[in-house]
């Protein structure tokens, strides 16, 4: 692939199925227990193909691998901000996904996102979101806001865990500081520091 690599992007909802070229082999980068086994082994079968899954804990960990060269991966699955570092910096192929024929069943609303506009290098792959879960059998006050992260209540403070993700925990703090995601206005940067700090 020319040194590029093709990006399946982990923020849609359709599960996008392409048939192999040819008999061979492929190898794929994505976050650990994202791909189900049984899928890589259907897959194999069908296609005559040996998958090789390798498997990362976060964007910039691939990011790193992939930017060193020679990763030997065929396809990566980044999520939606990466994708845009990864095709600025001439990492990824342009597959043009719309054009294939699954392309017609792509959602609208999953084509012209800020990260691949138009769909020219990823295709859509699993959508989600990052959420908080709390123990009510020990929490019985309001658990419907994200000052529980922020500005706990007493009875929670040191009894809190995060994700080792800054991303996640820096849009949470976003959103509740009622800021834009990834803005670059100095005064929301200082009250979303504001509220990660006192936190």
């Amino acid at each position: 692939m020319s040194g590029k690599l093709m990006a399946a992007v982990s923020a849609a909802v359709l599960l996008w199925a392409v048939p192999a070229l040819a008999d061979g082999e492929l190898h794929i980068y994505n976050w650990g227990n994202y791909t189900n086994p049984k899928l890589i082994e259907k897959f194999e079968k069908q296609y005559n193909v040996k998958v090789t899954l390798d498997d990362y804990d976060s964007n910039e960990t691939m990011l790193s691998k992939v930017r060193a060269g020679n990763s030997g991966y065929d396809i990566v699955v980044p999520s939606d901000y990466t994708v845009k570092i990864m095709v600025e910096e001439g990492l990824l192929e342009k597959t043009e996904p719309n054009a294939m024929p699954n392309g017609k069943n792509i959602d609208p609303r999953f084509v012209d996102v800020y990260w691949d506009k138009g769909r020219h290098y990823t295709a859509p792959w699993q959508f989600g979101t990052t959420t908080f879960a709390v123990n009510t059998d020990k929490f019985k006050g309001d658990i419907d806001t994200l000052a529980i992260l922020f500005d706990p209540p007493d009875e929670l403070k040191g009894q809190i865990n995060v994700l080792d993700d800054v991303n996640s925990v820096m849009h949470a703090a976003e959103r509740y500081a009622g800021v834009p995601r990834c803005g670059a206005d100095k005064a929301n940067l200082k009250k979303v520091n504001d509220i990660l700090m006192a936190a």
